[in-house]
Formats: structure tokens, sequence, C-alpha cells
């Protein structure tokens, strides 16, 4: 009998917005709690491990290992031997109505956290992103009223997650939007915002930090260096079809396809000699996006490389993937976006314009990179003023990061998840 039956129809509306409301805050509060303990716990001992590998630079081959190994041993014995796809995951059980495993919650955030704190260069984003929506898929079947709204609650819950993730509101709000489906109903409004709000009271109450917080830093920025962000612009476009190319041909790379034990051992080696010769890639690289802002003297020798990283990053995140690793491109269009911005304002800085402030092409490659490579330029945005808490050069980001948008699906309509999906059909 349906619901409606039970109820006069007076009624009917009163209970299910009731119901609405009470079920977004509490996915609000319970997805913000989870998220803002696993950021917290992740951090902690990603720099731990870090610092160890640091002082003794063999743990950057060993830890790896490590890492993957009790990854393929958890998915072996514990999560049903299926690997985790990311975002794709999401995707995918929207497009065929199907509900997505509990245990996704728990395979997502013990391999997201295993990955990271062992130095696999993904990040903890994507493991977020698939660990919440599956909390918002469970909430979903928890009352037949909800069951019509399953897509409104699996992004609200997103949503929740990447706010905390990333100290904005708006950024996790338009991910969900962007990322996982357009839709502009009422109750994707309303479950978004009641969500957001009761994450972001959590952050308050937590007193939760920016990623990096450059407001004190970032104070001005010069009209004569618009031709360089330009420049940075088209570079950032062609570089999100890059990053799509090079995960997906990484993760496509046949080696002892038949024999994982032996895949693992020598894929994690060679993973962990990348690291030894370049550990600014170690685990979601934030670490070392933070060290080259406190810089104040940018000198050639730091172009050179951030060329370098940004040439071989997607190259190892799609190999940490190929392994088992967790995570996707999210964290990885960040680090790259970063370090993009640090190659083209230190080649300005030296050869063009000794004033300039290389700082501004860090934070604009951020917004750039990000929605060259999701397609999502206002995530692009909003997470770039969350991650540096700075809102001075808010002009060029909002302006130019759609340009870097509408160029790279220009020139490849893509991204690793709708890759993943047209490939599948």
């Amino acid at each position: 009998m349906n619901f409606k039956n039970h109820v006069s129809k007076k009624n009917y509306r009163w209970v299910k917005w009731s119901r609405i409301v009470l079920c977004s805050i509490l996915v609000g509060v319970s997805v913000g709690l989870l998220t803002l303990m696993f950021k917290n716990l992740v951090e902690q001992y990603e720099h731990l491990l870090l610092d160890k590998a640091k002082k003794n630079n063999l743990f950057f081959v060993i830890f790896p290992f490590i890492g993957l190994t009790l990854i393929y041993f958890l998915r072996q014995f514990v999560f049903n031997k299926k690997k985790n796809k990311g975002i794709t995951e999401v995707l995918e059980a929207l497009r065929s109505q199907k509900k997505i495993p509990s245990y996704k919650v728990f395979s997502h955030f013990f391999n997201g956290f295993l990955t990271v704190i062992f130095g696999g260069t993904t990040g903890i984003e994507v493991s977020t992103v698939v660990a919440t929506a599956t909390l918002g898929d469970m909430a979903s079947r928890k009352d037949v009223i909800f069951k019509k709204y399953r897509k409104e609650f699996m992004g609200a819950a997103i949503a929740s997650g990447v706010t905390i993730l990333f100290c904005s509101p708006l950024a996790g709000i338009f991910f969900s939007y962007e990322t996982i489906g357009k839709q502009k109903s009422n109750v994707f409004w309303f479950t978004h915002i009641l969500s957001v709000t009761f994450s972001t009271i959590i952050l308050f109450l937590m007193n939760a930090h920016p990623l990096i917080d450059l407001s004190q830093r970032v104070k001005e920025w010069h009209y004569e260096a618009i031709p360089f962000f330009i420049i940075l612009c088209g570079s950032t476009s062609i570089y999100g079809v890059y990053m799509t190319r090079i995960v997906t041909y990484s993760k496509r790379i046949l080696l002892f396809e038949n024999q994982p034990i032996l895949q693992l051992l020598i894929g994690s080696i060679l993973l962990g000699i990348v690291l030894y010769f370049l550990p600014e890639l170690y685990g979601s690289g934030y670490h070392t996006i933070a060290e080259l802002t406190k810089e104040t003297n940018y000198v050639v020798e730091f172009a050179l490389l951030a060329l370098f990283l940004v040439i071989i990053k997607p190259f190892t995140t799609g190999f940490t993937l190929k392994l088992g690793g967790d995570g996707g491109v999210f964290a990885p269009s960040i680090f790259a976006g970063a370090c993009l911005g640090l190659l083209v304002g230190v080649l300005t800085k030296v050869y063009f314009m000794p004033d300039v402030i290389v700082l501004n092409f860090i934070i604009l490659g951020v917004a750039f990179t990000v929605a060259a490579t999701l397609h999502a330029p206002f995530t692009g945005i909003f997470l770039t003023f969350g991650i540096f808490n700075s809102y001075v050069l808010w002009f060029p980001i909002v302006v130019l990061t759609f340009i870097s948008y509408l160029l790279s699906k220009k020139i490849y309509p893509y991204t690793v998840y709708t890759l993943i999906l047209k490939n599948d059909k």
C-alpha cells in the first residue's frame, strides 16, 4: 500500500518535508564528524611516516609496498575481492539504480587511509566521496519517502564530505552538482544546503583550519601579470587533458596480470623508487604545496622541479590506482595545478617580471587545473578559496577558471570518470 494512503493529503506534504529535514541534518552531522576524523587521522599519520622516510630514504621504497600489500589482503579476505573504482562507482550506481554495498564505507576509508599514509600518490578526496555517497544511499533506504530522492541524499552526503575536506560549503555543493549530477529540484537544494550547513557548524565547533592559509600573505595582484595568467590558463586546460589521458593509460598498463603478488611487488618497488628521487610526490602532496608556499626566494631550480613533478604525477597516480590503491584525480589535480602555477610563476619572475607574485600563480593554477581535469569550474573556484583562505584573486580566478574548463572540454570532452563509463557501455 502506498504511503500516501496512510496519511491525509493535507498532512502528507508536512510529513514528507519534516522527514527530509531530519534526514538531511543527520546526514550532515554524521558525515561531517566521520570525514573530519578521517581527514585528521590521515594527515597525522601521513606526516608521521613521511618524517620517518625523510630520515631514512629507504622507507620511501618500503612504505608503498607495505600499504598496497595491506590493501590487497584486505580486498581478498574482507572486501569481497572487489576493487574500488572511485567516483565511477557512484556514477554507475546512479545510472543503474543499484544500491552501493554498505561495506564500501569501510573499504574506501580503510584503503584510502592506507594508500595515502604509505605514500600512494592519490589523496583521500575520492575515498571520501564514495564512502559518503554510500552513507547517503543507505540513508535513502531508511524510509519509503526517501527512495524517490536517493540521488539527492547521496549528493548531500558528498557535499558534506567535500565541505569538511576543504573548509568550503560552496565547494561541496557545487562538486555534487557538477560531478555527480546536475539537478534543479527543490529537494536537491534543500537537502544539500541543510547537510552542508550542519557540516559547516562542525567545522566551526572543531576549530578546523584551511589546508594552507595564505590570507595574510596574498594581499594584491598586478594587472601587468594578466597575460601570464592567460598563459597559465591555457597550459592548465591542456594539462587537464594530459592528466586524464595519462592516468587512464597508466591504469591499463599490463604488468604481470596473472600474477598479482608479483605485480604488487615489482609495481610498488618501482613506485617507491620514484618517491625516493622525488619525495615531493609522497601521499597527497599537500605537504609539498605547503612548503612551496613558504618560499620567499623563487629561483629557476624551482621551475625545473615543478616541471618534473607535473610530468610524472599522472603516471604515479595511475600506477598507484593500477596496483590497487584508493583514490582518483581530485588531489592530484590540486597538486599538479599548484606545481604548474609555480612553473609559470617562476619563469615569469626570472625572465619577464621580477616583481610578479609567484604565490598568485600557485593559487590560480589550482583553480584552473581542477576545473580543467574534473570539468567542474565552480568546484575549482570555491575549492581554491577554501584551501588557501584567500579571496584577493577572485576576479582572475572566476574569469579564467571558466576559460580553462571550456578549453579543456573542447579539446577532450571526457574526464577520467566519464571516460570509464563511456568505455563500459
